[in-house]
């Protein structure tokens, strides 16, 4: 699982699949359902730490079948763009300047797919996924696929509250119509400010910790004076420390010592309970 996350991490996984379509991905579920193998979505891997000892059972990825964007209504106001859920969201946030359609600025340089945007309710820069969502697409554990309108799903900070056995297929988003280079200026501002506070030369799964009501997390690790601590090869980033790098040859233990250090300091010194942001999975 090394190879197929952003941490660069995680031991091996039994099966990994990468379905064309919704049928495959229909076909998959069938089968692991038959031989009563669990089944996990993976997404582009970005947000995930995987253990060493990696997963048991079949990891989906669909991030080569599921690539689709495109402007499905067209008015003088904006337009309504679908995405499937494999898609990367850098390449929807480019789709819609280039189109001249504003309203996922805050998007930019968020990893991950469509699909983990989503499940995740990604946002940045007091904007969020479900502020531009119109509809999502998913499949039910039987199989069956259906469209729900964004008022039907209960979005949470940094979740979407799915329920057990969905996944996310793709998802409508009702964008503004506006001058194109104007969106794209605020999009390299974005990028700008992103790469002066954030560290992009390294590995990593990006924010750690959700931002608890008291402030900031990578301010109270920093004030809890673990910027720049390591254990072996993962370090809490210099840069911004609700980051943590993978300086080499990390292994997730160390990710996950570090990640169990600064949740205690922090209590300590701060009486706050600092929430994981990242999805943690499989075994030690």
């Amino acid at each position: 699982m090394s190879e197929c996350t952003s941490f660069r991490v995680g031991g091996k996984v039994d099966y990994l699949a990468f379905p064309e379509g919704p049928e495959d991905l229909q076909r998959i579920l069938e089968w692991c359902g038959q031989q009563g193998i669990p089944t996990f979505i993976l997404g582009n891997g970005t947000n995930l730490l995987v253990r060493d000892g990696g997963i048991r059972g079949m990891a989906i990825s669909l991030s080569r079948g599921f690539l689709r964007v495109e402007e499905v209504e067209c008015g003088p106001e904006g337009s309504l763009v679908l995405a499937e859920a494999g898609q990367s969201l850098g390449k929807l946030v480019e789709f819609s300047w280039k189109k001249g359609l504003a309203g996922l600025e805050f998007a930019a340089g968020i990893p991950g797919s469509v699909g983990g945007a989503l499940f995740m309710n990604a946002g940045a820069f007091r904007g969020e996924i479900k502020d531009v969502l119109d509809s999502v697409r998913l499949m039910e554990a039987s199989g069956l696929v259906l469209e729900r309108r964004r008022e039907e799903r209960k979005f949470f900070y940094r979740s979407m509250g799915l329920e057990k056995g969905e996944i996310i297929l793709g998802g409508k988003f009702r964008l503004k119509a506006e001058n194109g280079q104007a969106v794209k200026n605020r999009i390299e501002e974005i990028m700008r400010q992103r790469m002066s506070k954030q560290p992009y030369d390294l590995p990593s799964a990006g924010s750690v910790f959700k931002n608890p009501p008291q402030g900031p997390a990578g301010k109270l690790i920093e004030e809890a004076g673990l910027k720049g601590h390591h254990i072996g090869d993962a370090q809490i980033s210099e840069k911004h420390a609700n980051f943590i790098v993978n300086r080499g040859q990390a292994r997730a233990q160390n990710i996950l010592a570090l990640i169990e250090l600064a949740r205690k300091k922090v209590y300590q010194e701060k009486g706050v309970w600092l929430e994981m942001e990242i999805q943690v999975i499989g075994e030690e």
